[in-house]
């Protein structure tokens, strides 16, 4: 027979929405009883896995997430799995018995990794990263192996790829799309992509599907469905994220198939019961309808909104905007809102500008040459989407993109921005790369003329 207890907030979940949660609980909420229930004795940090592999990051030290991130505060952690509940009574059972109560119950489950349908997928060899036992398996096998195949050429796919290259190991890249980053940039960014990760010695395999995992007793071959075959010693999973919901859909919380569906307070079907993080099914901000937004960024400001509100105030969550950004090989490529093939898609009659700039003043002679594109809608002018590349670090730039996104600038707002100059430090003054690019398209608007 367990334990029953009663808590304020029980928080099922581990990953940043959770941890940000319970900050925010705790700080604004300083007499709140707070619980946080996950299943997985120790956390990995995601966004280190490329740097764990390479070993610029030991697993053991800044690899792992501590637990003083909930416990610091005040919380109690429990590693346990929840794996029943009662809605109506308002609680959760855990698989050691125990029984928790709540007022406020928030689902922040996070995601797992997608396990695309290709036969011979469960073969010894075929590798998950997303959790510390499989990490931890995985970075074994690394260890010992010389060559792997990568399925997925997003971010993480390529991230995982450079940082096997940066140790000597030879990669090949599948992707189905087109494209590497096909669903984030658009072609003239992505060929630019391509060629640097090729210079550097991965092959890719685009537009290509892997139909079979091929070996005797561990992975020896991948075919693709061209009937090609790419000998390889492992096989790395990068083909994206799912949502977590098998203990949601059981609690009765209404969902769908890229997460659980929530309002812009982020209350589910159930009273009482919230959601966040990459649990949920996200919105886009510009147009309103679902669109990928699983990032941690997008889980750790759920969760400062929700904790808020929890604290008194009253701020909906608008949707994603989704600024991102990654370096591999020394390119470091960002983006925020809307591609233009999104907008397209949308129906979104879309004018773009797109420059080729400087990363500092032009007469420095370490000066490097950087690609930036920005989308405006027509009827208002609105920036709605952007991208960046080059090798420089653009992570503030397309912050700043997000934020005049979420503020709806137009061009004409771009145009009269202030920016900060310097030359070892920025473009020219003339030259700040949005100004830059929305002036551009401010004058073809001007004059009628467009590239």
């Amino acid at each position: 027979m367990g334990k029953e207890e009663k808590y304020d907030f029980v928080i099922i979940g581990g990953g940043p929405a959770t941890r940000n949660l319970n900050r925010y609980l705790r700080t604004l909420n300083p007499d709140a009883s707070v619980a946080v229930i996950r299943k997985e004795e120790r956390i990995a940090n995601h966004c280190s896995i490329p740097y764990i592999i390479d070993g610029s990051v030991p697993l053991e030290g800044g690899g792992l997430v501590s637990d003083a991130r909930i416990t610091n505060y005040g919380s109690r952690l429990i590693k346990e799995r929840v794996v029943s509940g009662d809605p109506e009574s308002k609680y959760v059972v855990t698989d050691a018995g125990n029984r928790f109560n709540y007022d406020k119950l928030i689902f922040a489950v996070g995601s797992q990794e997608v396990v695309p349908p290709v036969s011979g997928i469960d073969l010894p060899g075929v590798l998950k990263m997303r959790f510390i036992d499989d990490l931890r398996a995985s970075l074994r096998v690394i260890d010992e192996k010389r060559s792997f195949v990568v399925l997925g050429a997003g971010y993480v796919g390529l991230e995982i790829g450079a940082a096997l290259r940066r140790i000597g190991r030879d990669v090949t890249i599948v992707e189905m799309l087109p494209h590497v980053m096909g669903d984030r940039y658009d072609p003239e960014f992505t060929s630019r992509i391509e060629e640097v990760v090729e210079r550097e010695g991965v092959r890719l395999e685009l537009g290509k599907k892997a139909v079979r995992i091929g070996g005797r007793d561990w992975v020896e071959f991948v075919e693709l469905e061209n009937g090609d075959k790419v000998e390889t010693e492992a096989v790395l999973l990068a083909a994206g994220v799912a949502p977590r919901l098998d203990f949601a859909r059981k609690f009765g919380l209404e969902t769908a198939r890229d997460g659980i569906i929530v309002d812009e307070f982020f209350h589910t079907n159930l009273p009482d019961v919230y959601a966040i993080g990459d649990c949920i099914q996200t919105r886009s901000y510009t147009t309103g309808k679902p669109f990928p937004g699983k990032l941690g960024s997008n889980a750790a400001k759920m969760a400062r909104t929700l904790g808020m509100n929890f604290g008194g105030y009253e701020f909906a969550f608008e949707g994603v905007i989704n600024p991102a950004c990654t370096s591999v090989f020394g390119m470091q490529f960002c983006s925020a809102g809307l591609t233009e093939k999104d907008a397209v898609q949308e129906g979104i009659k879309v004018r773009t500008s797109k420059i080729e700039n400087t990363d500092i003043y032009d007469n420095m002679p370490q000066r490097k040459t950087v690609w930036v594109k920005l989308i405006f809608r027509e009827s208002d002018r609105q920036v709605i989407g952007g991208e960046l590349l080059g090798p420089t670090n653009f992570a503030g730039v397309s912050d700043c993109l997000g934020q005049l996104i979420y503020r709806k600038a137009t061009v004409e707002d771009i145009v009269r921005m202030d920016f900060s100059t310097h030359p070892e430090l920025t473009p020219n003054p003339a030259h700040a790369h949005l100004m830059f690019a929305a002036q551009k398209a401010f004058e073809e608007w001007q004059t009628g003329k467009h590239d």
